[in-house]
């Protein structure tokens, strides 16, 4: 009787096991599979782009055209954030490879460089590529799409450095002048580590 009472305890009591290892199975899993991923609350996201023209009787079309985007960088975080490096870039290739931005010495307003953002803190800058004259734009064919994107290197935090690169439109030129554009909205959520 004794043993039969011994091996019945036993066996509720690794039933209980059981049972609890499978719940908290199952909170694993679901936590895994379906819960939200954690995300800063630190973006990018484009909120303008145009193709601007000044007057140059210098030139022949006596205009100077540039690329302007409008970038607003927010942190509805807790934490101070930081971007080591940001950029509006240029490609012949969809997935943008390959890709060109315009020498940060002699155009230092096409990218930012230590964007430092405390916690519910935003700003908006403006990245400019002069295109008129510029030597990079004979790479492009005329009639061609030649794709916008604009590219986020952040700190992780081991340490290294991410880039991200999204592409948010494209020109077309011709002759070296723009000859049309298409943007859309874009927004680039930084992840957790």
């Amino acid at each position: 009787m004794r043993t039969h009472a011994a091996r019945n305890e036993a066996s509720v009591k690794l039933g209980v096991l059981v049972a609890l290892l499978a719940v908290a199975l199952g909170v694993v899993i679901y936590h895994w599979k379906f819960a939200p991923v954690k995300r800063r609350q630190f973006s990018a996201s484009i909120v303008g782009f145009e193709v601007t023209s000044e007057p140059d009787p210098a030139r022949n079309p006596p205009v100077r055209e540039s690329l302007e985007a409008k970038v607003q960088f927010s942190n509805g975080g807790s934490e101070a954030e930081t971007i080591s490096k940001a950029r509006v870039l240029v490609s012949d290739h969809e997935d943008l490879s390959g890709a060109r931005s315009w020498s940060p010495t002699l155009h230092r307003d096409a990218m930012v460089l230590d964007l430092k953002l405390a916690p519910g803190e935003s700003t908006t800058e403006t990245f400019v590529l002069p295109w008129t004259g510029r030597q990079e734009t004979r790479y492009f064919p005329d009639d061609a799409k030649i794709y916008l994107g604009l590219s986020i290197t952040y700190p992780a935090p081991d340490g290294q450095s991410i880039t991200r690169t999204e592409q948010f439109g494209h020109v077309i030129q011709r002759k070296g002048r723009i000859e049309s554009s298409d943007h859309q909205s874009l927004v680039v959520e930084i992840p957790n580590g």
